[in-house]
């Protein structure tokens, strides 16, 4: 049987309706993951969750370029997880690409630097070149998409993620660059997390949910946090029912 993460973050730093039954604070080679991993039943389905970002407040956690990607997946994988749902938010690149769409994307550009991306440092051999061709796992992404059919969701499954270093948003004319180069919705947070998932021979599939049309694509200029938070907190109570479909499916 699946032993299923859910790597949560700013879209969702908690799982309402899991009856957590333990956290767990495990060290690593890499030290320690952000938060205590909580185990619970979610849907009738024993889950594991983790916030990416820290058990912090939601005005102290940690930035997309200081999260320690190694410990967070070493971690799930010491438990015996075999599949990881990674949810985020999401800037709009794409004219479709509007605030409360729900995307799953199937390719991704990596556009961070200095982060610790890799298990792979010592003793490399030619056997430590990963295939990376297809980033996300495709058995995952087809019981997302058929989740997201049951429950008539306004959904994509062909766009092309752009991981951007952060913490700061987007210059307009870097979203332009992005666009030229093939990219559909931009974040933050999908890179190392889908490649060092794919050094441990994790499954993994990303959710993002578009919290606001990226630098450029909008009318003048807003509050962009307000508008975001606004956006993903109405946007909660569909990406909860579209989990209890999916952990259930996987």
């Amino acid at each position: 049987m699946s032993k299923i993460a859910i790597l949560g973050g700013s879209a969702l730093p908690s799982l309402k309706e899991m009856n957590v039954s333990r956290e767990e604070v495990i060290e690593t080679p890499y030290g320690t993951p952000a938060a205590p991993i909580r185990w619970g039943k979610f849907a009738g389905k024993e889950i594991v969750f983790l916030d990416r970002h820290g058990k912090t407040t939601q005005q102290c956690r940690v930035p997309p370029h200081k999260i320690n990607y190694r410990a967070n997946m070493w971690a799930l994988n010491e438990i015996g997880v075999d599949k990881i749902i990674g949810v985020s938010i999401v800037g709009g690149i794409r004219s479709d690409m509007t605030p409360g769409h729900f995307v799953f994307p199937d390719q991704l550009i990596d556009y961070t630097h200095n982060r610790p991306n890799t298990f792979f440092e010592d003793d490399f051999d030619h056997s430590r070149h990963i295939d990376f061709t297809y980033p996300y796992c495709n058995d995952m992404r087809k019981a997302f998409i058929h989740s997201a059919q049951l429950l008539d969701l306004d959904y994509s499954d062909d766009a092309t993620y752009a991981v951007t270093q952060g913490p700061r948003f987007e210059t307009m004319a870097e979203i332009n660059r992005l666009e030229k180069e093939g990219c559909d919705i931009v974040g933050m947070t999908a890179m190392p997390e889908a490649l060092l998932a794919r050094e441990l021979d994790l499954s993994y599939a990303s959710i993002a949910v578009v919290g606001d049309k990226a630098a450029g694509r909008c009318d003048g200029l807003t509050d962009r946090m307000e508008e975001i938070q606004g956006v993903v907190s109405s946007s909660m109570e569909k990406m909860r029912e579209w989990l209890k479909l999916v952990i259930n499916e996987l």
